[in-house]
C-alpha cells in the first residue's frame, strides 16, 4: 500500500517541440560580431596588402588591424557590422525554417508510431482472446475424436461425456463468435479513433463514466486474462456489486483505451486490482492500485522522456505513451507510485469539463 507521506511521480510524455524563435536573433547578434571582430580588421589587412603590392605602401598587417579598430572608422565598422548582422539573420530565419519542418516531420512520426501502438493494444485483447478460444476448440475436437475413436472399440463413454465436451464447445464458438463480433465494431471505432489522435480537439458528450470503466475490465477479463484469476474491486466492491452513476462530458472510446491500457498493465503483473473513482469537484481521479511485484516509477518517467530512437524495444512502454498523449490532449494526466515487492498505483486525472483547444 502507498504510505500517506509519499506522493505519486507525474508521468510526462516526450517533449516534441523545441525552441527555435532564436535563431534569427542568435544569427543577428552573431553577424554583428563577426563584422566587427572579423569582416572590418579583414577589409583592412586586404586594403594594406592590396596598396603594397600596387602602390608599393609599406606591408602592416598589425597596423592595420589596430587601425581599424580607430575610433573614426566606426561610420565602416558600423556597416560592416550591421551588413553582417542581416546577412547572419536570414541564415538563422533559414536554419529556423528548416528546423521547424524537422520538427514537424518527427512530430508527425510520433504521431504515426501513437497510431501503430493504438492499433496494437486495440487488437491484442481481441486478438489474444480470438487465438485461445481456437486453441480451447481444437482441444475439444481431438477429446471427441478420441472418445468416437473409444466408441468404435466398443469402449464408448456416457453420454453425460459427450454432453460436457459439446456444451463446452458451444461455448467456446459462442465466445469466439462474440469476439469476432467486437473485432468488427472496433474496425468501425477505429476511424473516429484516429481522427482523436491527430486532431486538436476531441468531441466530448456528457455520459456515465462507471458504464465504460466497467466496460472496459470485463473485455480485459473476458479477452486477454481469462486463463488468469484475476480479482477486480471497485470502490471497495466487487465489480458486478457497482451501483454508483458518474455524469460528466468525455470522449468514451478514448476514455476506454486508457482505462484498458492503464488496468490491463495492472492485470499484467497483479492479481488483485483495486480500482477506486473519486469525483474531485473538477477533476475525476480514477486509482489503479495493483499487487504485483512493484517497480521503480523514476526509472519509468526517465524511460518516457527519452526520444523514440534512443528507447530500447523491449522497454518502449508504448501504451502508456498512447495513454499520456490522449490526457494531454484532454487536460488530463497521469501519476504512478510504486515499491519494489508492494505493487503499483497509477492515478489517472480528467477534467469534468473539456478543454477547448489542447
Amino acid at each position: 500500500m502507498k504510505p500517506d507521506n509519499e506522493r505519486p511521480i507525474v508521468l510526462q510524455p516526450p517533449g516534441y517541440r523545441e525552441r527555435t524563435w532564436f535563431y534569427p536573433w542568435a544569427g543577428l547578434f552573431l553577424g554583428l560580431g563577426l563584422g566587427f571582430l572579423v569582416g572590418h580588421p579583414l577589409s583592412m589587412v586586404v586594403h594594406n596588402i592590396h596598396t603594397h603590392i600596387y602602390e608599393g605602401a609599406p606591408l602592416d598587417i598589425t597596423g592595420a588591424l589596430a587601425h581599424s579598430f580607430h575610433i573614426h572608422m566606426w561610420p565602416m565598422i558600423a556597416l560592416f557590422s550591421l551588413f553582417g548582422g542581416v546577412v547572419w539573420m536570414v541564415i538563422g530565419f533559414i536554419f529556423q525554417r528548416l528546423r521547424d519542418q524537422r520538427l514537424r516531420l518527427d512530430g508527425l512520426h510520433q504521431e504515426f508510431e501513437l497510431q501503430v501502438a493504438a492499433l496494437r493494444h486495440h487488437y491484442k485483447n481481441l486478438a489474444i482472446g480470438i487465438h485461445g478460444f481456437s486453441t480451447r476448440i481444437k482441444r475439444k475436437l481431438d477429446n471427441l475424436d478420441e472418445q468416437f475413436r473409444q466408441c468404435a472399440r466398443e469402449n464408448c463413454p456416457t453420454y453425460k461425456g459427450f454432453h460436457q465436451e459439446f456444451q463446452a464447445l458451444g461455448q467456446n464458438a459462442g465466445i469466439l463468435e462474440d469476439a469476432a463480433q467486437r473485432l468488427s465494431h472496433v474496425l468501425r471505432q477505429e476511424l473516429l479513433f484516429l481522427k482523436a489522435l491527430t486532431s486538436d480537439s476531441m468531441t466530448c458528450e456528457p455520459l456515465d463514466f462507471y458504464p465504460v470503466l466497467i466496460h472496459a475490465v470485463n473485455d480485459l477479463i473476458g479477452l486477454r486474462f481469462r486463463d488468469k484469476k484475476v480479482t477486480v474491486e471497485l470502490n471497495g466492491r466487487p465489480l458486478e456489486d457497482c451501483r454508483d452513476t458518474l455524469v460528466f462530458p468525455f470522449e468514451p472510446y478514448t476514455m476506454e483505451v486508457i482505462l484498458q491500457n492503464i488496468i490491463g498493465n495492472a492485470m499484467n503483473y497483479g492479481e488483485v486490482i483495486h480500482i477506486g473513482v473519486k469525483d474531485g469537484g473538477n477533476r475525476v481521479r480514477v486509482e489503479v492500485q495493483d499487487n504485483g511485484p512493484g517497480m521503480e516509477v523514476e526509472k519509468l518517467r526517465q524511460s518516457l522522456l527519452l526520444p523514440a530512437d534512443r528507447r530500447q524495444a523491449e522497454s518502449s512502454h508504448l501504451g502508456l505513451k498512447v495513454s499520456l498523449h490522449l490526457l494531454e490532449k484532454c487536460g488530463g494526466r497521469l501519476s504512478a507510485w510504486s515499491k519494489p515487492g508492494a505493487g503499483a498505483l497509477f492515478i489517472i486525472e480528467v477534467p469534468k469539463q473539456p478543454l477547448v483547444a489542447y
